[in-house]
C-alpha cells in the first residue's frame, strides 16, 4: 500500500498548534514526528501539500512540510518513504526543488530515540487537559520573571487549585511555553518562555 494510501484511507488528522489546518498523516511514527515537531523550538509552523503541477497535471506530493529556523523543508521519514515510480519520482523532486523545499531526513531511530520519544508521548497526553486563564497568565508570569527554570521551581512557585505540573504540559502543547524533551520528564525538566 502506498504512503497517499494509507493517509487517505487510516489516518485522523493531526492537530497542532503550529498548523494553520489539520495535518493528514499514516499513523505511527510519522504522528510520532508530528508529536515531537510540535514540542520542538526549533520547528516554527507544521503545513501539508498534497497536489501540485496543473490541472492537466496533477502532481501527488503528500508531504508534511516544517518551517525551521533556516527556512522550509519537507519531512523526509526514510522508513515511510512512499513507493514512486522513476517519472514521478522526477516530478516529485523538481516541484519540491522549485519550492525551495530540502528534505528534513529523520531515521526511525532518530524518532524512537529515547529519552525524548517517551518524553514527548508523556507530555502530549496532556494537550487536551484544560488550563484556566488564571492559571495560564500566572505560570507565563512566572517564567516571564524567573527566566528558564526547573518544573518543580515553576509548579512549586505556582500552586494549585489546578493541578500546576499538568497546566505545564498542556501549555507546552499549545506552543505556549517550551519544554526541554531530550531529557526524561523529571522535577528537573527546564521549562522556558516562547521566544
Amino acid at each position: 500500500m502506498r504512503f497517499d494510501q494509507i493517509v487517505r484511507g487510516r489516518s485522523a488528522d493531526f492537530l497542532s498548534p503550529k498548523a494553520s489546518r489539520p495535518i493528514p498523516h499514516a499513523c505511527g511514527i510519522v504522528r510520532d514526528a508530528l508529536v515531537q515537531a510540535t514540542l520542538d523550538p526549533e520547528i516554527l509552523e507544521i503545513d501539508f501539500i498534497g497536489t501540485a503541477g496543473t490541472e492537466a497535471r496533477p502532481i501527488d506530493i503528500q508531504v508534511i512540510t516544517f518551517r525551521t529556523i533556516a527556512g522550509w523543508r519537507y519531512l523526509d521519514i526514510e522508513v515511510a518513504r512512499p513507493l514512486r515510480s522513476l517519472g514521478d519520482a522526477d516530478a516529485f523532486d523538481r516541484e519540491l526543488r522549485a519550492r525551495g523545499l530540502a528534505p528534513y531526513t529523520l531515521k526511525g531511530a532518530d524518532i524512537l530515540k529515547e529519552p525524548r520519544f517517551s518524553t514527548a508521548r508523556a507530555i502530549w497526553t496532556y494537550r487536551r487537559f484544560s488550563v484556566a486563564p488564571d492559571m495560564r497568565h500566572r505560570l507565563l508570569v512566572a517564567l516571564a520573571e524567573d527566566g528558564p527554570t526547573s518544573l518543580h521551581h515553576l509548579c512549586s512557585s505556582v500552586p494549585g487549585p489546578l493541578d500546576p505540573f499538568a497546566s505545564v504540559l498542556s501549555l507546552a502543547c499549545r506552543n505556549e511555553v517550551e519544554i526541554d524533551i531530550s531529557t526524561p520528564l523529571s522535577p528537573s525538566t527546564t521549562v522556558s518562555s516562547r521566544s
